[in-house]
């Protein structure tokens, strides 16, 4: 199993939307490579607030920066791996509530995601096809499919930066560097599950939320 962790703060829920701090692309060697599990393996995690609801996000099979664009197409939807998004309403390291994410495909071959409890759900299990946004009894919305990387990282302005720190013997510039146009996962493809909770139901009513992922694989 491994995990993914995002603390979210108070003033993160009070926004229409922000990012936490919490990027993994180069993960443990394991999970990379020819023989990675790239189906288990977490890029990100995001919680944000939007329309008075609260937005939860687990971006997998990433590509590593910065390589050469790469698409994991097989395993991205793997039936024996379970995704866990974890919410903490006092942050004290135990969560209140696991939303758990799983794949599967039906009769015809078609591929789906199914999330259990899912705050304000209105039921315990929805289920829906992939690279579709499906509706939950009580309007919610989650979607599971192929986007875009979210991350965004200027590694050329991260490299110069580090560089003008000065190499050994010469005086160091501190200058920082960043250019917000330059995008080292930019037009690279993951997969992505996105889903939103009622506010009220997933926050229970505290105002500062921690949140984390873990994945986990069923052994044959």
């Amino acid at each position: 199993m491994k995990a993914k962790h995002a603390m979210v703060p108070a003033w993160l829920l009070t926004l229409a939307a922000n990012p936490i701090f919490a990027a993994d692309h180069v993960d443990a060697p394991g999970t990379k490579g020819p023989s990675g599990d790239h189906a288990a393996d977490i890029t990100d995690v995001f919680l944000f607030r939007s329309n008075g609801k609260l937005v939860g996000a687990i971006d997998i099979c990433g590509a590593e920066a910065p390589n050469a664009r790469v698409d994991f197409l097989p395993g991205s939807y793997d039936p024996k791996v379970l995704l866990s998004y974890h919410i903490d309403t006092n942050c004290d390291g135990v969560p209140e509530t696991d939303v758990n994410i799983r794949f599967g495909t039906n009769t015809s071959g078609q591929i789906g995601v199914q999330l259990e409890n899912l705050p304000g759900a209105g039921a315990t299990l929805v289920a829906g096809p992939i690279e579709t946004v499906n509706t939950t009894p009580n309007g919610l919305r989650f979607y599971a499919g192929y986007r875009d990387d979210p991350f965004f990282f200027d590694f050329a302005g991260f490299t110069a930066t580090m560089a003008s720190l000065g190499d050994p013997g010469q005086p160091p510039t501190g200058k920082l560097i960043f250019n917000n146009k330059n995008d080292a996962f930019g037009q690279r493809n993951l997969t992505a599950v996105v889903f939103e909770m009622d506010l009220a139901q997933a926050s229970g009513g505290s105002s500062n939320v921690c949140v984390w992922a873990s994945t986990g694989r069923l052994k044959p």
